[in-house]
């Protein structure tokens, strides 16, 4: 009887399309949940906010202080790939250096704490000033930008993922899958792990990244 018991439970995941437990829809809005970040350029990442002795890892620790540049980076870009008519104004300053676009500190927080579940405004954004890696300026209030300062060069492509496995234990879920160029969704561009937690958004399930790393494919591995 067990082993009969085994065997249809087998086939239901096979049948439905669950991992793990996971049911299709729920491996779709982790996709989703996940393509914020690779739509964005976020491929090797974490939030770690302590220096270690681990750090020749090729990730980016987003949670450590000289890397807020980093966080809010994200939280522009998404914004102005997912909230450009509502949340993008352009720049009223006589003379714009930055750029002809601006967000205001809040909507960047809020998408750095639906996301990461880190707090932008207990970070020192002073640093931001100092990075000369920084396409973007912050006036106290508004970040200045030029959306075209975003774009790599030659590179036009947009990344997506795709769950394939999903495995929670205890708190932490882990994920795999494909990372796809939107342009050519035919074509698996790489492989990805994450590790997400599950939680609240305005009354709603979602998780909470805490990890994610990528693999490309030689052709087309990304710097």
């Amino acid at each position: 009887m067990r082993k009969i018991l085994i065997l249809c439970t087998l086939c239901v995941m096979v049948l439905t399309g669950t991992s793990y437990g996971a049911s299709r829809q729920e491996m779709k809005k982790l996709g989703v949940f996940l393509s914020n970040f690779t739509e964005a350029g976020y491929f090797n990442f974490d939030i770690r906010a302590e220096n270690s002795n681990d750090d020749n890892d090729g990730l980016a620790h987003l949670g450590m202080p000289e890397n807020v540049t980093e966080l809010a980076r994200f939280g522009i870009v998404h914004n102005l790939i997912n909230n450009y008519k509502t949340r993008i104004k352009k720049c009223r300053d006589r003379n714009c250096e930055s750029g002809p676009l601006t967000i205001e500190k809040k909507y960047v927080s809020e998408s750095v704490r639906k996301y990461f579940g880190l707090d932008l405004d207990a970070m020192d954004l002073d640093y931001i000033a100092d990075d000369v890696t920084a396409e973007f300026s912050y006036d106290g209030r508004l970040f200045h930008f030029d959306a075209e300062s975003f774009r790599e060069p030659g590179n036009e492509a947009v990344y997506y993922a795709e769950v394939e496995d999903v495995d929670s234990t205890g708190r932490y879920t882990a994920v795999s899958g494909y990372v796809y160029d939107t342009k050519k969704t035919t074509k698996e561009r790489g492989t990805f792990s994450a590790m997400v937690i599950p939680s609240m958004w305005q009354g709603k399930s979602s998780w909470l990244i805490i990890r994610m790393t990528t693999d490309w494919d030689d052709e087309e591995e990304e710097d």
